[in-house]
């Protein structure tokens, strides 16, 4: 793609939606973007007062509400699901993959391993690019500890992010994600069990990879909201404490770069992974803390 302004078209805004429009049309953190377009959708995370307020907010920034996906996606190079419940996600994604614009679709990419499949599914068939991220993926410490390999090969790691289940994503799954997302991003795909155990101030899952590393998240239940990991390699241990404060610049540069590009910086059949390991530590905790088999689908 060849142009002076990268155009973005957001779909949702009952969460990230206004947040990510504010930083990039009034904070002007990602030069050469511009966030033209936003569609909004009923949801059940917040009121529909709020929802109301959060359309005007967007559209004081130079934004066009539309109400259809053609008008959003014709007026667009790439689109950002955005929508806070990830249930809808498969259904928003179905609605705007026939239109091929690259689609990044927020967390948690879906509720289930099954319907994040279908993301997958439906985008194929239209040679639609996508791709889903938390924005703790790349944040600035996690990316420069990946970056030093002088300690030698990674052997474990744990990571941590607050915890806050919602209806429509019970668990791990709405929140939890934060920490989930960065172990990946250390281990890569490959986890096939999950063993949870829940405590007042929340779960501890530890997955076992198939090379025989393991990978430990833990998600926090307390006043303090805070996101770290541990890496540990052969010969160093690199602990890191995120500064949120530049996650969100850092997400949408990588956006920018697969708008431009279509490749994504993230599998989305590691996303399904990822998704397949919550699922089992929420199954596991159920149990008791049993080990449960990741379930991918076919």
């Amino acid at each position: 793609m060849s142009q002076k302004e990268i155009r973005l078209g957001i779909a949702g805004l009952d969460g990230h939606g206004p947040v990510f429009a504010d930083v990039v049309n009034a904070q002007g953190l990602l030069p050469g973007v511009r966030v033209v377009a936003a569609m909004p959708y009923p949801s059940v995370m917040i009121s529909t007062e709020q929802l109301a307020q959060n359309v005007e907010r967007t559209r004081a920034l130079g934004i066009q509400i539309v109400d259809e996906p053609e008008q959003l996606a014709d007026a667009v190079d790439g689109i950002l699901v955005l929508h806070d419940d990830g249930s809808k996600h498969l259904d928003l994604a179905r609605l705007f993959a026939p239109f091929g614009k690259p689609m990044f679709v927020d967390k948690p990419f879906e509720v289930t391993a099954e319907r994040a499949w279908g993301i997958v599914t439906a985008c194929r068939q239209h040679s639609t690019p996508v791709f889903s991220a938390s924005s703790l993926r790349f944040s600035r410490e996690l990316t420069a500890a990946l970056a030093d390999t002088a300690g030698g090969a990674i052997t474990s790691a744990m990571t941590y992010s607050p915890y806050a289940p919602k209806p429509t994503m019970p668990g791990w799954i709405y929140y939890a994600v934060h920490s989930v997302e960065p172990l990946f991003q250390i281990l890569g795909r490959g986890c096939q069990q999950v063993a949870c155990v829940a405590a007042d101030s929340g779960p501890v899952a530890i997955g076992q990879w198939e090379d025989g590393r393991t990978g430990i998240a833990k998600a926090h239940q307390r006043a303090h909201w805070g996101y770290g990991f541990t890496i540990w390699r052969d010969q160093a241990d690199v602990p890191g404490i995120v500064d949120a404060a530049y996650i969100y610049p850092a997400l949408l540069a990588q956006i920018r770069d697969f708008v431009l590009t279509g490749k994504a910086p993230v599998d989305p059949e590691e996303s399904v992974e990822m998704v397949a390991f919550m699922e089992a530590a929420n199954e596991s905790m159920a149990q008791g803390g049993q080990t449960v088999i990741l379930k991918r689908p076919a």
